[in-house]
Formats: structure tokens, sequence, C-alpha cells
């Protein structure tokens, strides 16, 4: 193999980089990349003395070879056999130097899935490979762990031109596909490539290792420098004068108890100061201190904390709780806390022994949960879960890491106990996810209630001043007591926001790896807006104007991440207020913001913007929205019967399967996925009129000054600006020897679409609906309330993370599609339900203001969304089956206080529920303070004490609005029973029926029952007779022809006849009614008469029977 002479300015650039304890990146374009690690490992060994760097190599899933020493050798073996391998003479084929650095160095091989495993560990020289795998949070993940003067490679495939790697597909972007967006343009992988070449302590070779001239300013910054070298050969690194700091400040110390040993394992003066500092709040022993640490990535914070917390064992303290949101993130607190117990004297097994996490898998680490000390007397160092806030009662000491990652309800609350000495850290700013809101939120409420001591003795003495003294008596008044009472008061009013103790922040701003300033650390920086939150980035120069005059504003992510200056600068401020208002935000999430096709960026700015050019505008909110929906039948349908989702489209997909509804899928919408509010201006409704805005634009509402014939002349320019493209590539690739990547020249893009653009001047997409998805907390349910948004979805489980209940809420757009939007109505009516059903379950804990918020906001529709849903007024049958009239006389005393709370406490959750689904009537309502009873203790099944403390309302009031309350409703549900009651009385119409009906009979005479018969018989035979006058009265007089004529009325006969024909011969009958003779007096005398000749016969034959039967005996 011919060996070629090495560029000496990689040489260069490792060396200055040990010098300077800087590190140094390499980006390898080609396919035997791999074979060049050898060399530069080689190269970076001979620059120090200290042993061969550690190597962390991390892969997707193949490394191409085996690491594995026995499969090697054979593989060796077989090839050699075979002669496929040259034997060596004094020269090292390449396989050879590969197979030997692969057997003799210290390398970690580790899959990216596994990366988290490597945090708290260092390494010298880090290799990259397999770049589609890659995503910032891994980039910023394993670059951090590289020591000061190390290395760090990228590994790329071959390439004819860098431009291809713009277009190169990676792995995430299978994620960022939708059925609606699948088009994925990777803007990041653009942008990443163009940085590399404003990094100083980075060089771009192929795998030659040829310098490409995308380095042209690491170049610039690499001459003929010389450095002091040993007899070996390596660079003698000078000591820096803050190391020299520290060893006077450690030789200061070295006699002191407790201390100097610890301060001796610190690696920065700012990791000894912060020492210091805990370790004097530990020495106090007041309990009553607060230490609030804030770092970087990679400033030593979770060592310094295990220091303390050794010190503090030795010091005397038995009861130590430390808590972070998982047990792996205290794997560094643990660790320079054992080897604090080890520098004090401390042996394990005989002084401590170590508790270790019993969990399992491969995704598992081994971490620390408890250290037991029995040397003097019992002391525990012990892991509790944030969220089991009841543990920490007996705790001398609490340690809570990583704070920002832990919900601040709950950091508040660990503060809140007295007596308590409290140590926090966090990241403010790294790959973990920034952590800015804690500096901003929780240390200034810390500051405002730790330094308030002052307000609250201005108060007290204000109260006593407030007490004036009598002009008679004054020895009677007691005008002093009163003033010492109302000063007191004062001050144990304020005492319940106030915290005492002092509060002693400390910040940790050198690295613990690597020198200050290290170039790499600010090139990762400005690529993943990591350190975007600074001050000077957040000033508004233009005040806040009135939030009805500003306009929002679409943002092209072409332009915004082209990589042009100004560009870089509005992206860092876009990043920086998500970073200020959100105290979780991940590298991961700027890649989904530039790559996602279904993603889409807006910024809310002052009415001068558009005037002022020669500055950038202040950003006063900036909006992120994904276009979701518009998913076939087929495939929800198919999804849900599985019980699976598919990636994304988040909206759709929960509310398809909260609702079994799979047509709600197949339309579209727009989900809010980060609205972020400047922190100046917060609270002073920017962050509403951005959503109005933002309705309004996705409404129609807003005139497009964008036509067809527009857009035609767009896509002819964007083919033009492509063809030049085309051409410039060609251009860049000489015929010479510096053909291909070697004589390539890369920059930013010069045609470019603006990077903000008028709403009116953008097309709007045609939508169903716009929503949105949080974490559930009051202000943001307020937030999203105001902008006419309603509850759909609340998971029942709370996130891991952010301890919030993840919430949906939609607000339908009727002027877009022209759907019917009948469905939002019934699907809040439905999510009511099942809220006030699960509000004595899953969702008790949650706050009662909260509860009530959600409540108001399902009952606060439009008058045509709540006539359609709401149920109506329950009716006394109805009350029935809820309430018996002995549980009615229960109420009513209870609201007459004629009895205990107690005894109606079982019907509470019926009147609850029948309140708040409506039942009562639209204009029954009781005040907030009853409602929030009512929910509390009817349908979230909490104590009277327990309200007491969250409505901070002393008792008697409680119950006084509690009885109050049931008072309404038990008079309401009597109303209800009375009307029933009215109903069953005679009213109304019935009333005047029954009128009618007895003015009728006030006419009838008093008559016999004979004469009525009479009378009867009378009205019988005029009709007959009346029946009988249509024949000629000469025949009608004479009986002898009357006796032949025949029977029946002309009414009859048509009956019977029927309409038959009587041609032929015919039978037909009708019914005559024969008169009956009426009885006169004779012949009653005559019946008479017979029943008594009857009866005589009858005693005669009875006598002559009986004379018989005695003459036989």
């Amino acid at each position: 193999m011919v060996k070629k002479r090495l560029d000496e300015r990689v040489r260069t650039l490792l060396e200055r980089g040990v010098i300077h304890g800087q590190r140094s990146m390499m980006v390898l374009v080609g396919d035997h990349g791999k074979d060049q690690v050898p060399n530069l490992h080689q190269i970076l060994s001979k620059t120090t003395l200290q042993s061969r760097p550690k190597v962390l190599w991390c892969y997707k899933k193949d490394l191409g070879f085996s690491t594995h020493r026995q499969k090697r050798m054979k593989k060796l073996k077989r090839d050699k056999a075979r002669g496929l391998l040259k034997s060596t003479d004094g020269t090292s084929d390449t396989a050879d130097n590969f197979e030997l650095f692969v057997t003799s160095a210290d390398i970690n091989w580790c899959y990216y899935k596994d990366t988290h495993r490597v945090l708290g560990n260092t390494f010298g020289v880090l290799v990259l490979q397999d770049f589609e795998a890659l995503t910032p949070n891994i980039m910023a993940r394993t670059i951090e762990t590289v020591q000061g003067g190390g290395l760090v490679i990228f590994l790329l495939r071959s390439v004819k031109s860098l431009k291809q790697l713009y277009t190169m597909t990676m792995d995430v972007h299978a994620r960022y596909r939708t059925e609606a967006a699948s088009d994925v343009v990777p803007r990041f992988n653009e942008r990443f490539i163009l940085s590399l070449g404003k990094c100083h302590n980075c060089l771009v070779l192929d795998d030659e290792l040829n310098i490409l001239p995308l380095s042209k300013k690491a170049l610039s910054k690499l001459g003929q420098e010389s450095y002091r070298r040993g007899d070996a050969g390596e660079v003698i690194v000078p000591p820096t004068e803050e190391n020299q700091e520290l060893k006077e400040l450690q030789d200061s110390l070295v006699e002191t108890p407790h201390v100097g040993v610890l301060v001796e394992l610190t690696k920065t003066l700012d990791q000894a100061k912060a020492l210091l500092v805990f370790m004097d709040a530990c020495a106090e022993k007041t309990n009553k201190s607060t230490v609030a640490m804030t770092a970087a990535r990679g400033r030593g914070k979770s060592a310094a904390m295990g220091l303390c917390l050794a010190g503090a064992v030795s010091l005397g303290y038995s009861n130590i709780v430390v808590t972070a949101p998982e047990p792996e993130n205290l794997v560094s607190v643990f660790d320079f806390c054992v080897r604090g117990l080890k520098a004090l004297k401390y042996t394990e097994h005989l002084d401590y022994t170590i508790t270790y996490n019993s969990t399992s898998g491969r995704e598992a680490i081994k971490a620390i949960v408890s250290i037991q000390l029995h040397r003097t007397h019992r002391q525990t160092i012990t892991y509790i879960p944030p969220g089991e806030t009841d543990k920490f009662n007996s705790a001398e000491i609490v340690a809570i890491d990583e704070a920002a990652a832990i919900p601040l309800p709950l950091v508040s609350a660990l503060m809140n106990q007295p007596d308590r000495l409290t140590f926090m850290s966090s990241t403010i700013n790294g790959y973990e996810g920034t952590g800015r809101a804690l500096s901003l939120k929780l240390i200034k409420e810390l500051r405002e209630r730790k330094g308030g001591r002052q307000a609250a003795l201005q108060t007290a003495k204000a109260a006593a001043a407030s007490v004036t003294g009598a002009t008679s008596n004054k020895g009677e008044f007691k005008v002093h007591e009163q003033r010492w009472a109302a000063a007191a008061a004062a001050l144990s009013s304020e005492g319940a926001d106030t915290l005492e103790g002092p509060l002693r922040e400390v910040e940790l701003i050198t690295p613990i790896r690597y020198a200050a300033k290290d170039p790499i650390e600010s090139w990762l920086n400005k690529l993943l807006c990591l350190d975007c939150g600074a001050g000077s980035l957040m000033k508004l120069s233009g005040g806040a104007p009135a939030p009805s005059t500003c306009e929002l504003y679409s943002v092209d992510r072409d332009a915004l991440f082209s990589y042009h200056k100004l560009s870089e600068s509005f992206l860092q401020k876009l990043m920086g207020l998500y970073t200020s208002a959100h105290y979780k935000n991940t590298p991961n999430d700027l890649q989904m913001l530039s790559d996602a096709p279904a993603h889409s960026a807006f910024v809310l700015l002052s009415p001068s913007a558009e005037k002022d050019s020669n500055s950038l505008p202040d950003i006063l909110a900036v909006v992120q929205v994904a276009l979701e929906g518009q998913i076939s039948r087929k495939a929800v349908e198919a999804q849900l019967a599985r019980g699976h989702r598919a990636a994304g489209d988040l909206i759709p997909w929960t509310i398809a399967q909260q609702f079994g509804d799979s047509k709600f899928a197949q339309l579209s919408g727009a989900r809010i996925v980060r609205i972020a509010v400047h922190p100046s201006v917060q609270g002073m409704g920017y962050g509403s009129r951005a959503v109005e805005l933002l309705f309004r634009f996705y409404n129609g509402e807003m005139v497009s000054l964008a036509n067809r014939g527009d857009d035609e002349g767009n896509s002819s320019d964007e083919e033009e600006e492509n063809e030049t493209e085309a051409e410039s590539i060609d251009e860049d690739l000489p015929e010479s020897k510096g053909s291909g990547i070697k004589g390539e020249k890369l920059a930013p893009k010069k045609n470019l679409p603006p990077l903000l653009l008028p709403l009116t001047e953008v097309a709007a997409p045609r939508l169903d609906w716009i929503g949105t998805s949080f974490g559930l907390t009051l202000q943001l349910h307020k937030f999203w309330s105001r902008t006419r948004m309603q509850l759909l979805y609340l998971r029942q489980t709370k996130n891991e993370l952010t301890g919030e209940n993840s919430a949906i809420m939609l607000r339908s757009l009727p002027n877009r599609t022209g759907v019917d939007n009948a469905w939002l109505p019934a699907f809040v009516a439905d999510t009511r339900k099942r809220f006030i059903s699960l509000l004595a379950g899953p969702f008790r804990d949650l706050e009662i203001r909260l509860s009530i918020s959600v409540l108001d906001n399902m009952h606060g529709a439009s008058d045509s969304d709540r006539s359609k849903n709401s149920m109506s007024k329950i009716g006394a049958d109805e009350l029935d089956y809820y309430l018996t009239p002995h549980d009615m006389k229960r109420l009513e005393q209870y609201g007459r206080n004629l009895c205990d709370h107690h005894l109606v406490t079982d019907l509470i959750p019926i009147v609850a529920r029948l309140y708040f689904t409506g039942r009562f009537g639209e204009e029954f309502n009781v005040s907030s303070v009853q409602s929030a009873l009512l929910c509390g203790i009817g349908l979230q099944s909490r104590t009277i004490e327990g309200l007491r403390a969250e409505l901070g309302l002393p008792s008697n009031q409680v119950l006084a609005m509690f009885n109050k309350a049931i008072r309404k409703l038990s008079i309401a549900l009597n109303a209800i029973v009375e009307e029933r009651e009215k109903e069953s009385l005679l009213g109304g119409e019935k009333r005047k029926k029954a009128e009618a009906r007895a003015e009728k009979m006030k006419n009838v005479d008093r008559q016999t029952l004979a004469d009525d018969v009479e009378e009867a018989a009378q009205e019988a035979m005029e009709s007959m007779k009346n029946q009988e006058s249509s024949l000629p009265p000469e025949i009608a007089q004479d009986k002898s022809l009357m006796q032949y004529a025949v029977k029946g009325s002309d009414d009859q006969w048509k009956k019977a006849l029927g309409g038959k024909s009587l041609d032929g011969p015919a039978t037909v009958q009708i019914q005559t009614i024969r008169e009956k003779r009426k009885l006169g007096e004779d012949d009653v005398e005559k019946e008479i008469e017979q029943e008594e000749n009857l009866y005589k016969k009858s005693k005669k034959g009875k006598k002559s029977k009986k004379g018989s039967k005695k003459g036989r005996g």
C-alpha cells in the first residue's frame, strides 16, 4: 500500500485542541471513512502523554464488521487461507491497521437508541456512523461526552456532491409523514452541512483525509503554529489562570474538616464555590435555607450536589431525601456522593450500605436508590419520586435534581414545607430539554417569597397603624394589644405565602470536560438553538403595542432554515420564545419544525414591523400549527378494529377512538402544536390575538390576494430557480483534478421566497376545525376557553413528566367546507356526561377551580348548541326515581338548619349531578362558591376541611354557603313536586269542562221512574206514528187493511236492500218493533189473585201429606 503524506493542518487542529482544552470535529465523506479512524486516533494519542483516549462508537444497527475478537480472528485466518489477506513485511495493510485498532483500543460500542446509557461518562473520541439515523437529540447527547482535546468524527457515505446530502432521507422522516402530507423536505440537513463551514474547529475531509473547500473558515484559523513539546513529542499544556485559582483554594482548605477533602474532588472553580455555598447552608443548622443552582449541560452541578450530600452526612444530618423525575437522573449524584463518602474515610459495608433499583431489561439502567449509613447513628440518603409529597415530611434536607423536568406545582409544594433545607439544581439549556421556565418562573417566585420578608413587615406595620385609640377610657380600650393582634394577623396571613430563610443562587458557567468558549459547543448551541434564550436576544425594542393593532404573519420555512445571517437571527429569536415559555424543549423539536410537511409557523408582529426595514422585527408571539385529518375511512376502521393508531394526526385518531366515530377522522383540521408569547408581554392579550387571527385565516374571513395566475407564475419561477440551481451545481463541478467534492464550494441559496408574508397573501386551506392539545392547568384552560374552544377529551391518567392530564379542545370552522358542524355540540354533551361521572374517580384530585372551569366551559356553548344538547327540565315523575319524599324532607330540614350536614351527605351526589347536567332548568343557578362546594362534595367526594383549605375560606363560611346552596336546591325540587300536585287538581281546561257538565245538571226536574218510563213510551209511539203517517189517511185508519201493511220504516228497508237488485226471487228480512202492551190496574189485580190462589193450593197439599203420615203411624 502506498503511503500518503498527511496534511499538517489536520495534526495542527488536534494539537490546538489539546493545548486550549477544546474539542475538534472532523466530517469524513466516503465509504472508506472508517478506515481513517485508527489513524486519527493514533495522531491524537501521540499528542499527549496521557492514556490512549477512550472511544465511543455509535451506530444504528449494523457496523459492517464484527466486534467479537474470536470471530475476527477466525475471519483473518479464513482470509489468509484463501489468499485474500496480504502478508505484512514491515508495512501494515489497511485491514490490519483497522483490526489492530479494534482489538487494542478501548472502544464502547453503542446503539443510537441506547445512547442515554453513556450519560455521565467521558470519552476522548466519538464516532457517529449511519448519518441517516442521527437525530439532534442524539447528536447533542453524545457530543457532550467528549472531553477537551478530544475528537468528534462524523462518517458519511460517498457522494458526488455535498448537495446530495441536502435531500438525504432520514429515518425520523417516517414519523413526520401522514396520509394527507407525505412529501418531506429535509431542510435540517442543508442547514447542518452549511453550518460546518462556520465552525472554527471543524474540518470536512474525504476518506483519504483531503480537506474539502467547505472548511474554509477553519483553515483560515490554522496557520503554521508551533507549540512546546516534550521529549516524547507530546504537546505541553500550560496551566490556566482558573486552574491556578482552584489549586490555591484547595490548598487553603486542606485542613478544614468536612470540606477540604470534598473540595479536592472538584474540577472547576465554579463547582468548588457552589460546594462551599452548599456546605455553608448545611453548617447553619437552621433548616430554613434554599440553595438554587442553575447551569448549562456539562457544568458539574450533579457532581457538586452529590459531594454536598456527603458533606451533610458528615455534619450529622440523619434524613436526606433526593428526588428527580427518574432514578436514572441521579446516577451522577449518587456516584459523587459515594466518592465523597470514601474521601471522608467511610468504608462500604462497614460504615454504609448501598441499595440499587430492581428494574430489569435492556432499557433499564442500574441506579442507586438509597444509601444507609450506620457509623455513629442511623443516617439515610433515599430517593423518593417527586409525586409522593407526603413522604417528604420527615426530611431534614431535600435535594431536587433536574427541577426543570418536574412540574412547577410539585417543586413549589416540596419547597413550601417549613424547617427544611432545600437544594435545587436544574439544566437551563441542553439536550435533555431547556428549563428556562425554572429560572423565569420558579426562581423569580422564590425571590419574591424569600425576599419578601421586608414587605411582610411593612404590611404588619400598616395593619397596626390602622387601629386608632379611643378618646376616653384608653386603658379599657387596650389599643396596644389590638395593634399587636392586627400586626400578628397580617404576618400570619403573609406567612402562608412567604418562605423563611435566605435564598442562595448559584450559577455554574465553566464546563467540566472542556474549556470555556469551546467552538464545538458554540457551533452546537447555534445549530440546535440551545442557548437562544439569552437576555440580549429577548429584548423588545419596539415596546408593547395594543394587541388589536398587531398582525399575524406566515413564516416561510425554506427561508427560515436557509442559513442566511438574518434568517438565523430570526430563528434564534423564534426558538427563544419557545425556550422561555415552555419548560421542556428538545433539539428534535427544531427538526420537526423544519422537516415535517404538515407543520407551519406563524408570528405575531407589531404594526411597525413592515415600516422598519433596518432591523429584525420583535416577535410578540409565535404559533406552530400542524394540519391533520383527511384519513380514509378504511384506514380508520382498520386501525380502530385492531386497537392501534398510526403516527401523527393526534386529534383525529384520539377523537375517533374516543367516540367511535370514523367520520371525524375524514375531516381536516389544524392543531396548534405550540404557542409562545414573549415573557415581557405575557398576560396582555397577544396570545389570544394570535389565535383569533389564525381562526379568521382558516375560516376564510381574510381576503386572499393570491390567485391562480400568481400561483402559475410562482411555479414557473420555482422551475427557473431549480434550473439555475442545477446549472450552478454543474458549474461547481470542475473538470480538473479538483473535480467532485474536492472543488465544490457551498453557500446558502440566494433566490428564496420572502421570510414573512401577511395572511392576506397566503392561500388558506379548507378546514373543518381548529384545535389544540395540552397539559390541563387552570391558566391554560382559561386561555383556550377565551378563544371559544371546547373540551372534547381529557386523559384519565396523568403524564409522567408533567403530572398533568392531557386535554384536547376544538372549535369548528363553519365557513369553509360546508360540512354540518352538529358533531361538535354532540361530542361536547357526551364529554360533559363522562367528565361528571369520572370526577369521583380518576379526576378526584383535580383542583376545584379547574373542575368548575371545565364544567363552565361545557355549559358556555352558544345558545343554539346549548338548546340542541341540553337535557330538559326534570319532571316530578322522574324525580321520584332519584329522591323519595323522605329524602326531600331531609334536604328541606337541612336547608332550614334543623339537622347536621352529615344527614344529607348521601343525597349530595344525586342533587349535584342533576344540577351540573342542567336538569334544574336553564334559569336556575347558584353562586360560584356554592357551585364549587357542590362539585367538590357532590361530584369529587371531598370533605369540608379539604375544600376549606383549597378555597381559603373559614369552616363556618364554607358550611354557611353550602347550606344556602342546599336550600336553593331544596326549594327548586319542592317546586317541581308542587307543580305536579297542581296539575292533579281541577284547573284550567279540565275545570271548565267540569263546570259545563255541572251547569247542564242544574235544570233537571224531580220525577219518578214510572213517570220517566211513561214519557219515553209516549215518545216512542209518536215516532212510530210519524213513520206510518206516510200512508194515505183512508188506509192508515182502516184496521182491516193495516193488518196487511208491511212493517218497517223507509230507512230500515234501504239498509236491508243495500243497493241489491231484485230481478229474481229473493228474501229480505228486517227487524220489526212490536209495540208492547202496557199493564193496567186490572191486569195487576188479576196477577195478584192468581198468585194468591197458587199459594193456597200449595198449603192444602202440604196438610194432606201430613195427615196421611199420622194415619199410617
